[in-house]
């Protein structure tokens, strides 16, 4: 499968752009937030954060892409959409702990369909929130709203958009590899 060995580095690569994508983006917003007033003295350090979050969603979505093939085999197929492999992986680690001599309390089988299902509509909203981000930063450039208050509605819009699909997409990933990551058993 196309990059599985290098699944690991470029899930690590994925969040630490991730972290950059949902701090620029959280700072963009906080700072675009005195336009309301017709504060506009911080402007520059906005726009700036506005092309560091841009980036920072296009390279996350660009890397989110690559790990795909091999999330969708490895982990969904394989054992969100699997309950039998989460029995399995269940008994050894009762295995494991019966080894130890560290019994572990006992849990139900789980059907973590749900996983897969919360991440595909993570997949939809990051898909919005980087064309948002992309819209944000182009009129960051050509017609930011300290030159025409009639466009600051949108451009509060779409920072916020990019802001919380940030959070959305961050928030869910983590979810998600809690229960089982890439680069993980296989």
């Amino acid at each position: 499968m196309l990059l599985e060995h290098h699944a690991r580095a470029l899930l690590l690569l994925h969040g630490l752009v991730a972290a950059v994508l949902v701090g620029a983006s959280t700072h963009q917003l906080l700072w675009c937030r005195h336009y309301l007033r017709g504060r506009f003295d911080r402007a520059r350090a906005e726009r700036r954060f506005a092309a560091v979050a841009s980036a920072a969603f296009v390279a996350t979505f660009f890397l989110g892409n690559l790990l795909y093939p091999t999330y969708k085999v490895r982990v969904r197929a394989e054992y969100f959409d699997a309950p039998s492999a989460v029995v399995a992986e269940g008994a050894l680690r009762d295995s494991e702990a019966a080894h130890h001599h560290a019994p572990l309390p006992r849990a139900e089988a789980a059907d973590l369909s749900w996983v897969g299902r919360l991440f595909d509509v993570k997949e939809h909203w990051v898909a919005l929130g980087c064309a948002a981000s992309l819209a944000l930063l182009l009129l960051s450039r050509r017609a930011h709203p300290e030159g025409d208050r009639r466009l600051l509605a949108l451009y509060l819009g779409l920072s916020f958009v990019v802001a919380g699909t940030a959070w959305t997409g961050a928030v869910i990933g983590l979810v998600t590899a809690s229960f089982r990551a890439v680069g993980g058993v296989s």
